[in-house]
């Protein structure tokens, strides 16, 4: 598998993890295009990465992790970061 750049949108701090937002398509795990959803991760104090997939919707943001949970966050808590 190769590593990819993605352009970070913002990112935020919740339970102990970093949620970080993107501008890339999200991709399914057998790679293809997840439709209408964008690539997002989370990672823990030791450095551990998650990849999830992301969608704004009425000024929230709806993660979805592959292991099928979900979480919703204000995207008011997302700080912005600046490429």
């Amino acid at each position: 598998m190769t590593a990819a750049k993605a352009e970070v949108l913002g990112q935020m701090t919740a339970s102990g993890l970093v949620y970080v937002i993107t501008s890339d398509t999200c991709k399914t795990s057998d790679g293809k295009d997840a439709k209408g959803w964008l690539l997002s991760y989370s990672y823990n104090s030791i450095g551990m990465a998650t990849r999830s997939c992301y969608q704004k919707y009425n000024d929230n943001i709806w993660i979805w992790e592959f292991s099928g949970r979900e979480y919703v966050f204000p995207a008011t808590n997302f700080k912005l970061v600046k490429s």
